[in-house]
Formats: C-alpha cells, sequence, structure tokens
C-alpha cells in the first residue's frame, strides 16, 4: 500500500476556554511530487494555497466564542469547508494527469 499524496503545512495551535475551542492557522500548504518517502528532507513539492491564503481551523464543542469571530475583519470571512488532502491530491492530479491515480503501477 502506498499514499495517494503527502501534505505538508505550517500549523500553529492555540487553545481557549480551558480547551473547549481549538484554533489553528495552517500555512504553506504544500503537495509532495515525486516519491512518497515522507522523511525525505528534499522532497520536492508544490504549493497548493496562493501565498496570501490560510486555513483557519476552529473546533469547538458548543458555542464559537466571540473572540474566534474578531480574529477575521468584518466583510473578509469566506466561510468554507476544505480539505488539506484534497486540495493536495488535485494538485498533484493536474501535475501529473488525472489518469495518474488510476494507473496501477503507482499504487
Amino acid at each position: 500500500m502506498r499514499p495517494r499524496v503527502i501534505v505538508d503545512y505550517e500549523r500553529e495551535p492555540w487553545i481557549l476556554d480551558a480547551g473547549t475551542v481549538r484554533v489553528t492557522f495552517d500555512t504553506d500548504v504544500r503537495a509532495a511530487v515525486g516519491s512518497f518517502d515522507i522523511f525525505d528532507a528534499k522532497l520536492p513539492s508544490l504549493p497548493v494555497l496562493p501565498p496570501d491564503k490560510l486555513i483557519l481551523e476552529v473546533k469547538y464543542t458548543e458555542l464559537m466564542p466571540q473572540i474566534v469571530r474578531q480574529l477575521v475583519p468584518t466583510g473578509a470571512l469566506e466561510y468554507t469547508a476544505v480539505s488539506k488532502y484534497v486540495l493536495c491530491y488535485e494538485k498533484t492530479a493536474y501535475k501529473h494527469g488525472f489518469n495518474y491515480w488510476f494507473d496501477h503501477e503507482h499504487f
């Protein structure tokens, strides 16, 4: 069994309200190409997000606290569901061609 894609990113985690709210900022999301060796320090990768974008992930048990709502300026909010894995998978599919993942020699 071999991974389909390696996802790499920088994460800045924060925990609020005695652990009931977890906020993470994921930047420099990248899809590895050319190898599946996660221990390769020189593994080539492709950027997935524009340099001025990040993924803000908020996990909470009840209500989203007001302080979290205030983290992003009014009018700048874009609520979307996003998967770093899917973004990276699609990026490598464009790089290799969409049939790349269905070619059995890559599994």
